[in-house]
């Protein structure tokens, strides 16, 4: 037909299916987030085994996620997993280097192993990627006692590993509760480019 309506019945069959295709994709998406939320939830409640279990089937529903990778590496090194956390940490930092959680955790890990010069280094590069003064200045006493104290008792790596993890906590605690009173947008807000829109 030289009417045109082949065209348009494309056009609108094309149409309908995009709206199903992009409906399907997000809800795939969500779905992993979703899955990858229920992780940290239950990482945060010191629920190791249910947090494992999300991050992989996470992992398996989609391989890039890296917060599900560094989510099951915190696992793994709560877990007493040191060398399966190592592994999964330095694979989610050979995709992104300034991934602070995975430095402290990798850092951990090595610290645990016995390795101490993986632990420093990893730490160092944690120190430098942590806005918070409060937590550097843990990160600052680690490194020293590292150095002073050569090689490091077993009770000081849990010291260590003990006084960084609860810095950071408190920290994490603090800024969770003061982001209720933040104003919003704020600067460094990924979605702060709403804040151009006048509504």
């Amino acid at each position: 037909m030289g009417d045109g309506s082949d065209k348009r019945t494309l056009t609108l069959t094309t149409g309908r299916y995009w709206g199903v295709v992009l409906a399907t994709l997000a809800f795939a998406i969500s779905g992993c987030s979703t899955t990858v939320g229920l992780g940290q939830s239950e990482l945060r409640q010191g629920r190791y085994i249910e947090a494992a279990s999300n991050f992989e089937r996470a992992l398996k529903e989609h391989p890039e996620r890296l917060d599900a990778l560094v989510g099951l590496g915190i696992v793994r090194y709560a877990q007493g997993s040191y060398d399966e956390a190592v592994a999964l940490l330095s694979r989610a930092l050979d995709q992104d280097p300034r991934r602070a959680d995975a430095q402290l955790y990798l850092g951990l890990s090595c610290l645990a192993r016995g390795d101490d010069g993986c632990a420093a280094e990893h730490l160092r590069a944690f120190r430098g990627l942590t806005p918070s003064t409060r937590v550097t200045r843990q990160v600052d006493e680690a490194l020293e006692l590292m150095r002073s104290e050569h090689p490091l008792s077993a009770r000081s790596r849990r010291f260590v590993a003990t006084s960084l993890e609860s810095a950071v906590k408190s920290e994490q605690e603090l800024q969770d509760a003061r982001s209720p009173y933040a104003t919003w947008p704020y600067p460094g807000d990924p979605e702060s480019f709403l804040a151009r829109w006048t509504w």
